[in-house]
């Protein structure tokens, strides 16, 4: 039996004597290769506060010899899943389904309606306590702009589903987050202007806290960006956690003001990996 293994070590500068020895090993005798050397070495190291996006354009401006050899490793605190990013001829990009074991994505389609009916009544009801129930959640206009008649032209979504053994390996909704224009007569809560569209999503609640969200918000932005969209915004409430993993997406508050109990953030895409 053989194995294809990529191998990504994180120490402390001082012990870089002995990883350019571990390196040399297994430049010369691998385990378990026969003496045959491995494709590519690895150099790591954790950055606190590191910026993502910047790091990413640094590493693809640079002057690669062998630039089908380079591979960027990024495990990012509090998600426990490593994204990782490849060359495709010149341009450095990212595998967006790299995230939690068992949970992969997907275009929504016109037939997820009543799921995103269900992250809908999930996003509102995100604090510990709060049970609006779903006809309540739907039956406000406010709420039901995002997601009645969907698709229109213009929206975009993406589905997490889980696959487990306990399902049999059935692909099972957990999650979804979309896109959607408003206008200045029926604006949503974190409306910027046309042609910006807004951000929705919802987990399921037993599968918060495990990077469903990250993987969604990257899958989604990423197909934005194919798709020729230049900004995106979203609202959220100051106390939701939530805001934290926009920042950490490149969301950034857009006019604040003091008082409010909502954030509007807004995501620049031009220029983006």
């Amino acid at each position: 039996m053989s194995h294809v293994v990529d191998v990504m070590i994180s120490l402390d500068p001082d012990d870089r004597a002995a990883a350019e020895e571990l390196s040399r090993r297994l430049r010369v005798a691998a385990p378990g290769r026969g003496g045959t050397r491995p494709e590519d070495e690895v150099y790591a190291g954790a950055i606190d506060h590191a910026d993502l996006p910047g790091l990413v354009a640094q590493v693809g401006r640079m002057p690669w010899r062998r630039p089908e050899c380079v591979q960027l490793f990024v495990r990012e605190q509090g998600n426990g899943h490593v994204r990782v990013w490849r060359f495709h001829g010149r341009e450095l990009t990212s595998d967006p389904d790299g995230g939690p074991p068992g949970i992969r994505t997907r275009l929504a389609l016109a037939t997820d309606i009543e799921l995103l009916h269900d992250m809908l009544v999930a996003a509102v009801n995100w604090p510990p306590g709060r049970d609006m129930p779903r006809e309540a959640v739907l039956a406000d206009p406010r709420n039901a702009h995002y997601v009645d008649g969907w698709p229109r032209d213009g929206d975009l979504g993406v589905v997490a589903v889980a696959t487990h053994e306990e399902n049999r390996w059935l692909p099972v909704p957990v999650g979804a987050a979309w896109l959607r224009h408003f206008s200045e007569d029926d604006p949503g809560y974190g409306f910027i202007g046309r042609g910006v569209p807004e951000l929705s999503i919802g987990i399921d609640a037993a599968h918060r806290g495990r990077g469903v969200g990250t993987l969604l918000i990257r899958r989604l932005l990423a197909e934005a960006r194919a798709a020729g969209v230049e900004r995106v915004s979203l609202s959220v409430e100051r106390d939701n956690p939530a805001v934290r993993l926009y920042r950490r997406e490149g969301f950034r508050v857009h006019d604040p003001r003091e008082g409010e109990a909502a954030l509007t953030m807004l995501a620049d895409l031009r220029g983006q990996p």
